[in-house]
C-alpha cells in the first residue's frame, strides 16, 4: 500500500519531471498539466495495490502512452485520419476514400506517416491501472487530500513562448526511434550554463569588428551612418555613393542568432555558428552575397538583377523567392530548402530547379532532390529544434552549435539511430539530453564542453 506520506513525496519529487516530459512531447503546456494531474491522480486512486517501487518507471509510461492515447482522441475530430490509423481507411464514405488515397500517394512522407501510425497503433495497449478514472472529476479531491498546490503552470510561462504547433499528426511523437524500451530519466552531469540569444558581430573592410546586440546604438558607427539596429535586426539603408562594391561580413557566434536587411530589402536570418558576405550596396546587373553556415533568405524582387548566394560547394540564383540554405563547411551535405517561388541551384556545370516543398542536397560536386516537410528545415527560424528521421550524428551537430559542446561518439553505430520530434532551443542542454536518453537507447556524460555518447546499457 502507498501511504499519503510515500504519495506526497512522490509527487513533491516528480510531478514537475513528468510534466516537463510531457511538454517535450506534445508541445501544449496545458495538455502537460492536464495529463501529469491525471497521472497522479490514478495513482492515488489506486494507492491501495500500489508499493513505492519502481513508480518512477511507472510514472514516465503511464506519461508516454497517455500522450498518445490523448493525441489519437485529437484525431477523432477528424474521422479521415481517425479511420486510417484504426481501419486502414476501411469503412470511408467513396469520396474520403478517394481523398485518402490521394494523399497517401502525394509522397513518401505521407507513405511513412501512415505506415508510422499505423504501426503505433497496432503496438499500443492501454496501461491497465489507469483505466476507467475520471480526472478532472477526481483531482480536486486528491490535492485536497495532499496539499493545494500554488500556479500549477508557473513553470511554462517562459517555454510556452518558445512552443509551436507541429502541422502533421505525427507531432505526438517527441522522438521516434522504432525502439521499445522506456528509459530511465537520465543523469547528465553538468555544469554548462551556456549564454545564447540575439547577437553577432559586424565585419567592416579594414578588419575593425562592431557588436551587434540589442542595447547597441541605433547608428553604429561614423563608418557607417546609412546602418541601424533595433535590436534583433540589423538594417542596411543605400548609401549616396555606391558606385563600387563595399563588403561587410555579419558573424554569428555559437548559440546566437541575428537578422540582417540588405540595401534592396532582401531581409536574412543567420543561424548560429555562421557568416554572410555582402556589399553595403549592390550594383552591376547581379545581387550577390557569400554564405557559410545557415541562412533563411525572403529576396526582394528585382527582375533585371539575379540575386545569387555563393556557398563553398554550389550557388543559389534566384529573382525574388523565400528559402533556407545550410552550407555548413564540417558537413559532409549542403541543403537547400525552397519555401515559396523558383530557385536555381548551380554546381559545376549542373543545373537544377526547385520548386516549392523541394530541399536539393549537395554532396561531393552532386545534386540531389527529394520533397520534404519544409517546417522541419526552418523551424529554427521560430526558436525550435525540429528532426524528421534525422540521423542522430547530424542532429547532434546542429545541438553542437548552438549550446558550443562537442559529442563524441563511444561506438560509431549510434551515429546512425533515426529521430523524429522537436523542442524549445531555449532550454538547458541538461534538459535537451535528458528528454533524448528518456526517448531513446542512448545515455550521455557530460564534462564541461565535451559530451560522449554511449549506447544506453540495463
Amino acid at each position: 500500500m502507498l501511504s499519503k506520506k510515500e504519495f506526497k513525496l512522490l509527487f513533491d519529487t516528480y510531478f514537475d519531471a513528468v510534466r516537463s516530459f510531457i511538454f517535450y512531447r506534445c508541445g501544449d503546456t496545458d495538455m502537460a498539466s492536464d495529463i501529469a494531474q491525471e497521472i497522479f491522480m490514478k495513482i492515488w486512486e489506486k494507492k491501495e495495490q500500489l508499493h513505492n517501487n519502481n513508480l518512477k518507471a511507472l510514472l514516465y509510461k503511464m506519461a508516454n502512452e497517455m500522450v498518445i492515447s490523448s493525441y489519437r482522441k485529437e484525431t477523432s475530430r477528424n474521422h479521415f485520419e481517425q479511420d486510417m490509423i484504426r481501419n486502414d481507411a476501411s469503412g470511408l464514405s467513396p469520396e474520403e476514400e478517394t481523398f485518402f488515397t490521394a494523399w497517401k500517394s502525394r509522397s513518401k512522407a505521407n507513405e511513412e506517416l501512415y505506415e508510422r501510425l499505423e504501426n503505433e497503433y497496432e503496438e499500443h495497449t492501454e496501461y491497465p491501472l489507469y483505466e476507467q478514472f475520471n480526472a478532472r472529476r477526481s483531482w480536486p479531491s486528491v490535492m485536497k487530500d495532499i496539499r493545494k498546490r500554488h500556479s500549477i503552470r508557473r513553470l511554462y510561462r517562459g517555454v510556452a513562448a518558445a512552443a509551436i504547433v507541429l502541422l502533421s499528426v505525427s507531432s505526438y511523437l517527441m522522438f521516434s526511434t522504432g525502439g521499445e524500451k522506456v528509459l530511465p530519466v537520465a543523469r547528465v552531469e553538468s555544469g554548462n550554463h551556456f549564454s545564447f540569444g540575439k547577437r553577432a558581430s559586424l565585419i567592416l573592410p579594414g578588419g575593425d569588428t562592431l557588436l551587434i546586440a540589442p542595447g547597441v546604438a541605433d547608428t553604429l558607427d561614423e563608418q557607417l551612418p546609412f546602418v541601424s539596429n533595433n535590436g534583433e535586426t540589423l538594417i542596411y539603408h543605400t548609401p549616396r555613393t555606391a558606385d563600387s562594391l563595399v563588403y561587410n561580413t555579419l558573424k554569428i557566434p555559437r548559440g546566437g542568432a541575428y537578422s540582417l536587411q540588405l540595401s534592396d530589402g532582401t531581409k536574412v536570418m543567420l543561424n548560429s555558428d555562421s557568416r554572410l558576405k555582402f556589399p553595403q550596396s549592390f550594383s552591376g546587373d547581379t545581387r550577390e552575397v557569400y554564405l557559410e553556415g545557415e541562412g533563411f533568405f525572403q529576396v526582394a524582387k528585382d527582375a533585371a538583377k539575379p540575386f545569387i548566394v555563393h556557398c563553398e560547394k554550389y550557388a543559389v540564383r534566384v529573382l525574388g523567392t523565400t528559402f533556407n540554405i545550410s552550407a555548413y563547411r564540417n558537413d559532409e551535405v549542403s541543403m537547400t530548402t525552397l519555401v515559396e517561388g523558383r530557385v536555381n541551384i548551380e554546381c559545376g556545370n549542373t543545373v537544377v530547379a526547385l520548386t516549392p516543398g523541394l530541399m536539393a542536397a549537395v554532396a561531393d560536386s552532386k545534386v540531389t532532390t527529394r520533397e520534404v516537410n519544409v517546417e522541419s528545415y526552418i523551424s529554427w527560424t521560430r526558436d525550435q529544434f525540429s528532426f524528421s528521421e534525422e540521423r542522430l550524428e547530424d542532429l547532434l551537430k546542429k545541438i553542437s552549435r548552438w549550446y558550443d559542446v562537442e559529442f563524441v561518439f563511444d561506438d560509431e553505430e549510434i551515429k546512425d539511430y533515426k529521430f523524429s520530434g522537436f523542442m524549445p532551443r531555449y532550454e538547458s542542454i541538461d534538459a535537451i539530453l535528458q528528454i533524448m536518453e528518456q526517448a531513446a537507447n542512448v545515455t550521455f556524460k557530460m564534462n564541461n564542453k565535451q559530451i560522449v555518447v554511449y549506447t544506453h546499457q540495463e
